[in-house]
């Protein structure tokens, strides 16, 4: 057997085990996953607002930063060497 799928599905019967013995601790499961969650969102907005301010400091306009469908431009032969 995969071994990740093991350890998933181990994981699952230690969850509903706890679940099905103590409807508490799927409450503090609950509040954790959603706790992490918005740590995770609140990272991302600080991360944009950093990334503005910083673009704001440098006078770099949002059109003149490439996008990910922009490929770069080459380096010349001499220049790689």
């Amino acid at each position: 057997m995969n071994l990740p799928i093991l350890l998933v599905l181990i994981s699952e019967i230690c969850v509903g085990v706890c679940v099905w013995l103590s409807p508490q601790c799927l409450r503090r499961f609950a509040a954790y996953l959603l706790t992490r969650a918005d740590v995770i969102e609140i990272a991302k907005k600080e991360k944009e607002r950093r990334i503005r301010f910083w673009r704001d400091e440098l006078g770099v306009e949002c059109n003149q930063l490439p996008t990910g469908n922009v490929p770069l431009p080459s380096i010349p032969r001499a220049v790689q060497s």
